[in-house]
Order: structure tokens, then C-alpha cells, then sequence
């Protein structure tokens, strides 16, 4: 969701500052909510300015940019570990989705080696009809 724009946060705390009503009254000729006008209020007190706050930028990486090149040394010398065994070569405590979008970042696969020999003799489908004949009689 966008930050609400600079003029109108201006408005919203002109309007409580000229005691034009509490802060539901103004909160409602504004249409925003009465939390938003008080989060104004103290935005002001505590910085100064009503500018919106930067964004944190959310969690960070399980596995973090520092690790990636062990990650690729790792998965260099032994192409076939699975997400499970690579978590637990790096040593950390992360849900394997977590390891997965570590891979994803750095654009590699997980080749998996064949648990079993590929059958020689027998195919794997029905073969198709044939094309031409449509099956009716005429």
C-alpha cells in the first residue's frame, strides 16, 4: 500500500491543529481512520516532519549473500545433494523452501542423479492410433 501523499497528511494535521473537531471527526471529513491521524500527530512530535518512514525492507535472507559462493563450492563438488543435505552441509537452521530460493537466486539447478538404470527394451506409452482412418463405416 502507497504512503498517503504529502499534502494531504499536511491538511489532515492543519485541520486537527485549527481544533476543527477530535481526531474521529477529522479522520472522517478526511476518509481516512482515526489511527491515521494520530500516527500524523506523533509522526510529527517525534521527527519533525510528516514525510512517510523508508521501508525496512523486510526479512532478511536465511542464507545471505556472504554464503553463496560456499554454496556454489558445495554444490560444485557434489551436484546430486538434495535441499535437505545442502541446508545441513551449510549449517543453518532454515526451512527448505528458504534453501530453494537461495538457488533460485543464483540461477542454479539441482541435478538429480538416476536412482536406476533407464529401461533398454520397453517403452514408457501406448503407441497412438493411427492418423487417416476415422473409424466409421460408410
Amino acid at each position: 500500500m502507497k504512503a498517503y501523499p504529502l499534502e494531504l497528511r499536511t491538511r489532515i494535521v492543519a485541520a486537527v491543529d485549527r481544533g476543527l473537531g477530535s481526531l474521529p471527526t477529522v479522520a472522517t471529513l478526511f476518509g481516512v481512520s482515526t489511527n491515521c491521524v494520530a500516527n500524523y500527530l506523533l509522526l510529527r512530535t517525534t521527527t519533525g516532519s510528516l514525510q512517510p518512514r523508508p521501508n525496512p525492507g523486510g526479512r532478511a535472507p536465511a542464507i545471505g549473500p556472504e554464503r553463496y559462493d560456499e554454496v556454489r563450492q558445495l554444490l560444485a563438488a557434489q551436484p546430486d545433494l538434495t535441499l535437505e543435505l545442502l541446508r545441513d552441509r551449510l549449517g543453518v537452521a532454515c526451512s527448505l523452501a528458504a534453501v530453494c530460493r537461495t538457488l533460485k537466486k543464483l540461477n542454479l539447478t539441482r541435478k538429480k542423479k538416476r536412482c536406476t538404470l533407464p529401461s533398454s527394451n520397453a517403452t514408457m506409452s501406448k503407441p497412438r492410433a493411427r492418423s487417416g482412418s476415422s473409424g466409421r463405416r460408410g
